[in-house]
């Protein structure tokens, strides 16, 4: 789009247009994904206004008159809403933009709309319900509709894999970006905790970072340079950019009878065996690594939930009451209007309800994470400097993104090929806290060498439906993504 716009091949104000008439004919018609909960009414009018600075010769750069669109929990300075997918928090809208939101319009994008996310990204109900709100409804996998959308960021990858934005934000606590990058098929970054400001963001704790969905590994570095302000995360784009660079990977995993019956798990292995032969050739020193859960107790995992679940509350009472214009000022009134509100088939809300029991202080709150975000730390810590790591690698199906957002550090979802059912397949690249640039690097390495990223088919398929879980796993796996 950059360079066609440079070309005077398109405009912003054609491609806004084109967006728009995709989310209308695709998104919203009876075989698309639903990806899309609101539109902008302006978007055409920036559009517009970003093109007569091109022509008077003021380009603000790569991302110049770009579409894009974000998880409604950004906060914008416009008409649209920041809900969280939630009816309750329909109100007035917003007083200002989130800080990476006005980063991002400083370098001229377009803002064509919000996206779908499982509401109050899915600390409502016990059975993880993912990609569904009581504001979007239900947003489905383009590639397969019945099958698993992941939660919470769930319209953001929907929209970029359908095509209607080359770029959307989500935002991650355990997951988010980095499943549902991986259950659509598009490349997902999330960020180091802290690298981008949360500010003028629904977070739901301290370790919730900003996250992007796009289909090239150079728009995610594009985009991070935008909002950072720099031009530090283009510059390991390079097509050697894996020779000599120290992987660890996991292990190949020997798939048990069940699992063997499972396609996405049996073409999960094949295609991380597949990968790594790639990393191989392409000049990548791979080096074996245990499991990251080796060594780590139950109860850290319990601990974990304990201080994320604390926090959840404390963190949506005060956006409620801090937040002008909103039908509920806090948890409680919050829950009452689910109740009032609730329609036959809708999820509950028991997991809200149980946040909301909690009592626990500030001062336990801050133990608890004292306490457990060095045990995930070591987890990646340790392995990166006794084998002296770039970066490391294992499949999806791992579930080594939670050790990566429990750690607060980075992790990118990169598509590898598609099961025998239509489903993407997907790897996952980590590595200690701002390690972006590297993990950026050895991504491209391998997208250039496979060009793995396939377009959606829309086949039809049975409904999905997770597996219900109790409360207190409401985060480990990526059906429970948050």
């Amino acid at each position: 789009m950059s360079e066609e716009m440079a070309k005077q091949g398109v405009t912003s104000e054609s491609l806004v247009k084109n967006s728009f008439r995709q989310i209308a004919n695709i998104d919203r018609g009876l075989q698309g994904g639903n990806a899309f909960v609101e539109t902008n009414p302006d978007a055409l009018t920036e559009a517009k206004a970003r093109d007569q600075e091109r022509f008077k010769g003021h380009v603000r750069g790569y991302l110049h008159g770009v579409p894009i669109a974000l998880k409604d929990v950004f906060e914008t300075k416009d008409r649209m809403q920041t809900s969280a997918g939630s009816r309750a928090l329909v109100g007035a809208p917003a007083t200002k933009n989130a800080r990476v939101v006005d980063n991002l319009l400083k370098a001229g994008v377009v803002i064509v709309g919000k996206t779908n996310m499982s509401e109050l990204s899915n600390f409502r109900s016990e059975s993880p319900a993912d990609g569904w709100s009581s504001r979007g409804g239900q947003t489905l996998n383009p590639h397969r509709l019945g099958g698993p959308v992941a939660g919470s960021s769930s319209g953001s990858a929907v929209a970029v894999a359908q095509g209607h934005v080359p770029l959307a934000l989500g935002l991650e606590t355990n997951g988010s970006v980095i499943a549902p990058a991986a259950c659509n098929g598009v490349f997902g970054l999330k960020t180091t905790v802290g690298l981008l400001s949360t500010e003028g963001i629904m977070t739901s704790s301290r370790l919730d970072a900003v996250g992007t969905f796009t289909r090239t590994v150079c728009d995610a570095a594009e985009a991070l340079n935008a909002m950072t302000e720099t031009t530090a995360y283009t510059a390991g784009l390079r097509s050697d950019a894996l020779k000599g660079k120290r992987i660890g990977y996991t292990p190949v995993p020997e798939l048990s009878a069940e699992e063997a019956r499972d396609p996405a798990k049996r073409a999960d292995s094949k295609h991380y065996k597949d990968a790594l032969e790639v990393l191989k050739s392409q000049g990548a020193i791979l080096v074996p690594v245990g499991r990251l859960d080796d060594g780590v107790a139950d109860e850290s995992f319990q601990t974990y939930n304990d201080a994320l679940f604390s926090e959840v509350k404390q963190k949506l009472e005060d956006y409620l009451a801090g937040r002008e214009g909103l039908p509920v000022k806090s948890l409680s009134e919050l829950i009452a209007f689910n109740k009032r509100h609730h329609k036959p088939g809708e999820p509950d809300q028991k997991l809200l309800e149980l946040i909301n029991s909690l009592e626990t202080t500030q001062d336990q709150r801050d133990q608890l994470w004292e306490t457990i975000i060095p045990i995930f730390q070591k987890t990646i810590d340790d392995p990166i400097k006794a084998h002296k790591l770039d970066a490391m690698v294992s499949n999806f199906h791992s579930y080594n993104y939670f050790f990566s957002a429990a750690a607060g550090y980075p992790g990118i979802s990169v598509p590898s090929g598609m099961d025998d059912e239509g489903m993407p397949t997907a790897l996952y690249f980590h590595g200690s806290g701002n390690s972006e640039a590297t993990l950026l690097s050895v991504a491209y390495g391998y997208e250039q060498a496979t060009q793995a990223i396939r377009e959606p088919a829309f086949l039809a398929g049975a409904p999905y439906t997770p597996a219900p879980v109790n409360a207190d796993e409401a985060v480990e796996g990526p059906a429970a993504s948050t």
